[in-house]
């Protein structure tokens, strides 16, 4: 019995994501600024693809091949039209998020939800206790064509709210205890800006971190 419990400790921490959840997202509508530069396929330093294409090219194509426009669309279209729709294929798994941009103090962010993932073979009472949370990453072009992008760590944040430095609403979720942020999007985009300022050491330091290359750039 006690090897099945240390078994399934260690399951848990395989499989908790490093990357902090939120409830809601972490932009604000004014500070949504839509960068050309995302678009495109990629393949990152861990044989994943990516493939992004803009919600509004998604939504402009859809509608070519379906004249049928409802309100509940053009609304989708005026929230998310500056966003992307980001494929992301490894190990042949798939999984589809939505990812909006936002600027602050002229760097770039990203905030992505999950929109839609492979559930083949995915216990189906087990897919609906699962719940679409929001990460943030920092976003920036490297070398002129090639893209890096760094999400916020949990480790990070859990030592900083120990050592009381840091102050925004969570909570602590599920037998493993994640972090997750309950905090409004106006609290946690200003945390983040006053967070992104601050003399933190480390503060970007995460083992979530890609750099993308452009696949036609690939030999």
């Amino acid at each position: 019995m006690k090897s099945k419990i240390t078994f399934l400790f260690a399951c848990l921490v395989i499989l908790n994501s490093c990357i902090v959840k939120s409830l809601n997202p972490f932009y604000i509508p004014e500070a949504i600024k839509f960068q050309q530069a995302f678009l495109g396929e990629w393949q990152d330093d861990d044989k994943g693809v990516w493939k992004i294409v803009s919600v509004k090219q998604a939504y402009l194509q859809e509608t070519r091949e379906d004249s049928k426009t409802n309100k509940e669309d053009l609304e989708k279209m005026k929230k998310y039209g500056k966003g992307y729709f980001v494929s992301y294929v490894r190990k042949e798994q798939e999984a589809w998020f939505l990812a909006m941009p936002f600027i602050i103090e002229d760097e770039v962010f990203m905030d992505f939800v999950p929109y839609h993932y492979d559930s083949k073979g995915t216990n189906d009472l087990v897919s609906q206790h699962l719940l679409k949370t929001h990460s943030v990453a920092k976003f920036k072009v490297v070398d002129g064509k090639n893209l890096e992008i760094i999400w916020l760590d949990e480790d990070r944040l859990e030592t900083l709210f120990k050592e009381n430095k840091i102050k925004i609403k969570h909570e602590k979720v599920g037998f493993d205890e994640s972090l997750l942020l309950t905090a409004s999007s106006e609290e946690l985009y200003h945390f983040l800006k006053k967070y992104n300022a601050s003399d933190v050491a480390n503060k970007w330091k995460s083992d979530e971190k890609f750099t993308l290359i452009p696949v036609h750039a690939k030999p």
